[in-house]
């Protein structure tokens, strides 16, 4: 089917998979029903509406879930380019039915996510990064060796140099004028984001599809921890 008739026909398309535009509507339901419960006084970020959701999918519904899981181990969730995903969308609505009903209006403050973030990383004694893809969401998590050298550099905080000593990536390809979905981790340490090899930094980039190495990965590290000796 062509791009028309799947729009006539209710589906959206990303690459060689379709999502049903119906999907998205039961995700709207969630978001109205966590954004309707948000005190205006509290300042809106990804990773804290991230948790509501999780929150209330663990509350409401069986089954698995990323957003469920999340939160039941109590992992934050970023997401850079909120404002860029449905959910941002959602957020955006939700802002107009407020004004319509007359009622607080929500703030959302994107570096609520970097501080929760930059507090996390430097709370750690070593770092890695394992990065699938790239775009802003593996550059926004880079850039924490950035944000970290100036704070201390501009007199913010006594902190010692706090950069990426293990890392991974797995890359769909090269790009035409020589970028790798968010810069190479050799281009990155020229930035201060890694620890070169000379200093003990170890790194590996792959060239592959994500779709096919990422699942390889975690049965490798779900068989290591050994997650699948109940089974024999």
């Amino acid at each position: 089917m062509g791009d028309s008739e799947l729009f006539q026909a209710g589906y959206n398309r990303v690459y060689d998979s379709l999502e049903p535009e119906t999907n998205l509507d039961h995700v709207e339901e969630v978001m109205d029903h966590v954004l309707n419960e948000w005190e205006a006084e509290d300042i809106a970020c990804s990773w804290k509406i991230h948790r509501r959701i999780g929150e209330y999918l663990h509350e409401s519904f069986p089954g698995r879930g990323i957003l469920k899981s999340a939160f039941e181990h109590n992992v934050p969730i970023f997401v850079p380019a909120f404002s860029d995903s449905e959910l941002g969308i959602d957020f955006a609505l939700h802002k107009i039915a407020r004004q319509q009903e007359k009622r607080p209006l929500l703030r959302f403050d994107p570096f609520e996510d970097f501080e929760k973030f930059a507090d996390t990383m430097l709370a750690t004694k070593r770092m890695g990064i394992l990065t699938v893809g790239g775009g802003v969401p593996r550059n926004w998590s880079q850039q924490f060796g950035v944000y970290a050298e100036l704070l201390a550099r501009r007199g913010y905080k006594k902190i010692p140099l706090k950069r990426y000593k293990l890392r991974r990536a797995h890359l769909p390809g090269a790009g035409p004028l020589g970028g790798l979905s968010g810069s190479t981790y050799t281009e990155a340490v020229s930035w201060g984001k890694f620890v070169p090899p000379e200093e003990g930094g170890r790194f590996a980039e792959v060239f592959d599809d994500a779709t096919v190495a990422l699942p390889l990965i975690v049965r490798a590290v779900l068989e290591r921890i050994g997650y699948f000796k109940h089974d024999t």
